[in-house]
């Protein structure tokens, strides 16, 4: 039941709120159908794995396509990525508000930080899925000469290129950044994402994100102006849950990049090798240092290579990893430099971690968000505002004792004629009294 309780609000009876067991089938449908949807954009990031695969195997089979392979899987690819990503995103902006709605919320902010917030979730795997896979996971369980790890039966898990996958890297980003900022008129907390996340492999991506904003911005002042009605202006406090997602996008973009400048890149690899390995303290020697012996008589039945490039017979071939040799005790298991690698890998991500988190706090400290000239100035508004009550407190106490002050002064008055009469009643009776006294005599 509901009644009425002023002229503005509204009150529930306790029997008709809603409590937990109203409000757990809504709950339970939201997460069932986010990690659906996340499973499902998973799934389509590993069909164009797939298709990556199937396609280059197709194309090297013909001598007219085999040298364009790389460049024409990968163009492909990105193409169908960034079409199924805006196709997703239009789709899951939908169902975050369809999913916001079955819970119920009690106000209408706590409605738009949950919208807010599974929209986000949704659109950020949507768009980063492709790209955390080519940063992290491609080339990664290829497996070795001899022992390589099969999707399917005669496919291979794809390779990066011989220089890593750092160049692939920055043009799958490239194009999807571009797409969604020319097609979608992008959003601004995914391309903050790509401003911040990866900027360590695609370097313009901020150049990009400025040009952006300044188009966006005057073309959104012509729409207000000539094209939609006057927004309704609504006063906050803060800039609500957006703050709390644009923190953790900082925070978080600051491990990505480091594992990106430790894991994708050679930077780690070229600088072991510079300092722990060479002989003169130069990169000269270092591709030869990356690669591994492989006895090609240990090929397994139908992998062998249908023709060779040579005249004599090839008894050893080179694959880029850091395993050790056939004829060591224990062959192609993961050699010393693997291991010294590694560990200056993870060793630079926890010190460029600790490193940038010391320097954002030490600059967060030495900058304060407020300038001293403006908080000044607010505490003296502060100070005015304070005298300026103080006195109208003043003022309105004064006028509420004046009318007290006028009677109490009335009364003093009354008071005072009193005794001034009073001596003027006893000399009359004294005369009275003399007069009798006078005729008593005569008597």
């Amino acid at each position: 039941m509901v009644k009425l309780v002023g002229p503005l609000f509204l009150e529930q009876d306790d029997e008709d709120k809603l409590n937990w067991k109203d409000r757990f089938p809504g709950y339970l449908m939201n997460f069932a159908s986010i990690l659906f949807m996340i499973a499902l954009t998973f799934s389509i990031v590993f069909g164009v794995i797939v298709y990556r695969i199937t396609t280059a195997a197709a194309l090297s089979l013909n001598k007219a396509t085999r040298s364009n392979v790389r460049v024409t899987v990968t163009a492909t690819a990105v193409i169908i990525n960034l079409v199924v990503i805006l196709i997703l995103d239009e789709i899951y902006g939908a169902v975050a508000k369809w999913l916001t709605k079955i819970e119920v919320p009690k106000t209408e902010q706590t409605f738009e930080e949950r919208l807010i917030l599974k929209a986000f979730l949704l659109k950020f795997v949507n768009a980063y899925s492709p790209i955390f896979y080519v940063a992290f996971f491609k080339g990664r369980f290829v497996g070795r000469p001899g022992s390589y790890v099969y999707v399917f039966d005669g496919y291979r898990m794809e390779e990066c290129a011989p220089g890593g996958c750092l160049m692939e890297l920055c043009i799958q980003l490239s194009i999807i950044m571009l797409g969604k900022q020319l097609i979608q008129n992008n959003i601004f907390e995914i391309g903050f994402g790509f401003v911040t996340l990866f900027v360590a492999s695609f370097p313009l991506a901020p150049v990009f994100a400025l040009l952006n904003n300044v188009i966006e911005v005057r073309l959104d002042a012509k729409k207000f102006v000539t094209e939609l009605r006057r927004p309704d202006a609504v006063r906050t406090k803060d800039i609500g849950i957006w703050f709390d997602i644009l923190s953790g996008i900082g925070k978080f973009s600051v491990i990505i990049n480091a594992f990106v400048i430790a894991v994708t890149s050679d930077f780690i690899p070229r600088l072991v090798y510079q300092y722990s390995y060479s002989h003169n303290g130069t990169l000269h020697g270092f591709v030869n240092h990356t690669l591994s012996f492989f006895n090609v008589s240990q090929l397994k039945e139908g992998t062998q290579p249908e023709n060779s490039q040579f005249d004599q017979e090839v008894q050893f071939c080179r694959f880029k990893d850091y395993r050790e040799p056939p004829w060591a005790p224990n062959p192609y298991e993961f050699s010393k430099q693997y291991w010294s690698v590694l560990s200056a890998r993870l060793a630079f991500v926890i010190i460029f971690q600790n490193l940038v988190m010391f320097l954002s706090v030490l600059v967060d400290w030495m900058i304060p968000d407020i300038p001293t000239d403006i908080s000044d100035q607010i505490k003296k508004e502060k100070s005015l505002l304070v005298d300026f009550f103080l006195k109208e407190e003043h003022e309105k106490l004064r006028l509420m004792d004046e009318p007290a002050r006028r009677s109490q002064g009335a009364g003093t008055r009354g008071s005072r004629s009193q005794v001034a009469s009073s001596p003027a009643s006893g000399r009359s009776q004294l005369g009275s009294i003399v007069s009798s006294g006078s005729q008593h005599t005569n008597v």
